[in-house]
This record gives C-alpha cells, sequence and structure tokens, in this order.
C-alpha cells in the first residue's frame, strides 16, 4: 500500500491517508479482527486514499476473522446485505468517521508521508 497524503492536523476532516490505523489498529480490529499491531489488516487502498474494510465489508472481515484458512474470496465485494449495511453504519459512528483527524500531532505523525 502506498500512501501519499499528509496526514491532516488533529480534529481537521478525514483525507484518507492511512495514517492512524497503519500505526495502531482500532479497538475494533483488536477484538473482532485480532490485529494487535498496525498496520490494520482492514486497511484497505482505493483510488489513492485508505479506508476501513471492516467498516466497508464488516460480514466479509468477520468472515474471514473467524475462518482465517478459508481460501474464500470474501473482501472483494461487499455482500448486498441488510444487516451488513447496518453493521457499516454501526461500525462507522463506534470509529467516530466523519468526526475528523484523532491521531495525535507530534513527531511521527509530522513525517507521515512526506
Amino acid at each position: 500500500m502506498q500512501t501519499v497524503l499528509k496526514k491532516p492536523a488533529a480534529g481537521e476532516p478525514c483525507n484518507g491517508c492511512g495514517y492512524c490505523c497503519t500505526e495502531q489498529p482500532c479497538q475494533l480490529a483488536v477484538e473482532f479482527l485480532g490485529c494487535s499491531t498496525g498496520p490494520c489488516l482492514a486497511l484497505e487502498e482505493r483510488g489513492g486514499r485508505t479506508l476501513c474494510g471492516l467498516v466497508r465489508n464488516p460480514l466479509g472481515y468477520l468472515y474471514k476473522a473467524a475462518h482465517p484458512d478459508s481460501s474464500e474470496s470474501v473482501l472483494d465485494d461487499a455482500p448486498n446485505i441488510a444487516a451488513g449495511h447496518q453493521l457499516s453504519v454501526e461500525l462507522a459512528s463506534a470509529l467516530g468517521l466523519g468526526k475528523g483527524c484523532d491521531a495525535a500531532d507530534d513527531e511521527v505523525s509530522a513525517e507521515w508521508a512526506v
């Protein structure tokens, strides 16, 4: 995954740089995906931006976490299932998506994608 976007200042709108999820997985990824260090297993890159795969395709990522040896291709396209859509909304809300960058402004983040 190649990120070229600079991390916005804390509180500014997210630009999809991926810094937060690369440095430390969120509590949802830790609890549901068993991801203990960054980058997050659900961090996806699309069109030069990163996004949360757990929000984009929660059923696929939860299936993959429950069946790690499965060769089933479940992460590409999210199934059009009402429960999946509702879960996406709930996960996005739990993560605070749309509320702005929550990663601290420090020396490490200042070097991100420079």
